[in-house]
């Protein structure tokens, strides 16, 4: 340590690269842990993903919307038509995959770039975004107004830096990866770990009043039912995460230098474990509730995962095995006429199996947030992995503060 203008300065020991670490950080959902000072570096470059991603998705989202935004009576005669069916498909499976590809395949290259190579790449994405792509639309045909579409593709622009520089997307996007690695789990979970939960959903399924409750809700209490739900559920998360970081934080404050270099090792702080004797130092408020939401955003994101998968299999189950007969026979005739919408898009389903779907889907979501707080087996399958990644963040948290010479 050297002394300079009174304030003690620790030198970082050789091998404690500052950025590298930084951007571990990040790529852990960990942002607010990186000094306020350095949130803001090369802003524009650490949002290329997430602006090639809207670039991607929106024009995308809007050609799915026109081709299902059409009147019922012509969206079931062009569903008639076998090659308009493979078309929206494929228009469809694109709007869901091509975006993320295109924004993953942005942050691979944006690695290999050179300085200069990332400072053009950025410019040149942001030119895309705010110019090209609102000339491209209207050109098309997809929007009508340019000033409209020049408004939009600015705003997003500026929400999307605003959420990179809060960190938001380091968040999201680690909670994602750990949402997608764990897609075979939650599948053995629901099936497995929570059977009640499969044979009760399916039962209810099958039962006339919840066809009747269902469908006899409008949408906006519908939306109100699910709302409901969530906000049940994250009370469940919210009591759950709130003590674990408490038992998290003291463990880890309490650990040994060398248990900390064995929770290190492989990380770009492993050599920085080496050197002056290091001080744990309470977390700061932002920090908190950093770490508070990557267990809350990745749970949350566990759940979802489980409620569209349980979503998409009651309408699966409802076109193969509920017809318009049976509909009509539980809810009145012409039931099965009235067409179902999920988010404006028109669906070739009836109204009452999106409506049924939906609510157990919801359901299904708040059963399994509750079991996160009483389940042994939801917390070895999903929370123990969750809190070994927290408690190695807070090891390397230590490290990178002491070796920064932090003191807040």
């Amino acid at each position: 340590m050297n002394d300079t203008g009174g304030t003690a300065v620790t030198t970082p020991p050789r091998g404690f690269d500052r950025r590298a670490v930084e951007a571990w950080f990040r790529w852990r959902g960990l942002p607010l842990v990186v000094r306020s000072d350095e949130r803001g570096s090369r802003l524009l470059q650490r949002a290329v993903p997430a602006l090639v991603f809207v670039m991607i998705i929106d024009p995308l989202v809007t050609v799915v919307t026109r081709l299902l935004d059409v009147p019922a009576a012509e969206l079931e005669r062009r569903m008639a038509n076998t090659a308009y069916v493979f078309v929206l498909l494929a228009v469809v499976v694109a709007a869901v995959v091509v975006p993320f590809v295109a924004g993953w395949l942005a942050s691979r290259w944006m690695r290999v770039l050179s300085r200069r190579g990332r400072w053009v790449l950025a410019r040149v994405v942001l030119v895309l975004n705010v110019v090209v792509l609102p000339l491209g639309e209207v050109w098309a045909g997809l929007r009508s107004q340019l000033w409209l579409s020049i408004t939009i593709t600015v705003g997003v622009t500026l929400l999307m830096l605003f959420a990179v520089w809060v960190g938001a997307g380091a968040i999201v996007a680690w909670g994602l990866r750990k949402a997608i690695a764990e897609l075979g789990t939650v599948g053995r979970m629901a099936t497995k770990a929570l059977p009640l939960l499969v044979l009760v959903i399916i039962f209810a399924f099958f039962s006339t009043e919840m066809w009747q409750i269902a469908d006899g809700l409008p949408r906006w209490r519908l939306w109100l039912v699910v709302a409901a739900f969530a906000v049940l559920a994250v009370l469940f998360m919210v009591v759950r995460l709130d003590e674990e970081l408490r038992v998290m934080i003291d463990k880890v404050a309490a650990e040994k230098l060398g248990n900390i270099a064995g929770l290190l090792s492989g990380t770009p702080l492993a050599s920085a474990v080496d050197g002056p004797p290091i001080t744990p130092l309470p977390l700061g408020r932002r920090e908190r509730v950093n770490i508070t939401l990557v267990l809350f955003v990745a749970q949350l994101l566990q759940i979802l995962v489980l409620s569209v998968l349980v979503f998409c299999l009651l309408i699966a189950l409802g076109a193969l095995a509920i017809n318009g007969t049976v509909i009509d026979s539980w809810l009145g005739g012409g039931a099965s006429k009235l067409q179902g919408t999920l988010f404006g898009i028109a669906l070739p389903l009836p109204r009452a199996l999106v409506h049924v779907s939906l609510f157990l889907a919801a359901f299904s979501g708040l059963y399994f947030a509750a079991s996160a707080a009483t389940d042994d087996n939801y917390r070895v399958a999903f929370f123990e992995p969750l809190l070994d990644d927290v408690r190695v963040s807070l090891a390397a948290r230590q490290v990178y503060l002491a070796r920064r010479g932090e003191d807040s």
